[in-house]
């Protein structure tokens, strides 16, 4: 799936890959949730949803992941602050998936204090 932009993924020697954001699975998402940061909240807002399979992972590859379409989502209802997240919420954007709050408008950048709200970062649209 093309994003809005092109975005590439090159690992190792290997060549540049075209990458995007994929459409959730009927059968069910892949969410990816942070490997050190695990949380009874994350976990209640995944028992309301079709969850197929669950990866931890640290750092910003949770939204490269998402944007290369290895997983649907990544929740993150834990601190963060807007310099852990500009990077992978660009990448993933390019890739054509979005990052909102958890009412649905979108995460916004340039906040006092800087810190994140709770969010969550999706591929693209069912």
């Amino acid at each position: 799936a093309a994003g809005a932009h092109q975005v590439t993924c090159q690992r190792g020697d290997g060549p540049a890959e075209a990458i995007g954001a994929r459409r959730p699975a009927i059968d069910g998402l892949v969410a990816i949730v942070s490997r050190s940061h695990a949380s009874p909240a994350t976990d209640e807002f995944l028992a309301d949803l079709n969850i197929k399979e669950r990866i931890d992972a640290g750092s910003s590859l949770k939204f490269c992941r998402v944007a290369e379409g290895a997983a649907d989502m990544y929740p993150r209802l834990g601190r963060t602050m807007e310099w852990d997240t500009a990077a992978g919420h660009a990448v993933l954007s390019c890739a054509g998936g979005s990052v909102s709050k958890l009412d649905g408008t979108p995460l916004l950048y340039g906040k006092d204090g800087f810190a994140n709200p709770h969010f969550v970062a999706r591929g693209l649209k069912g």
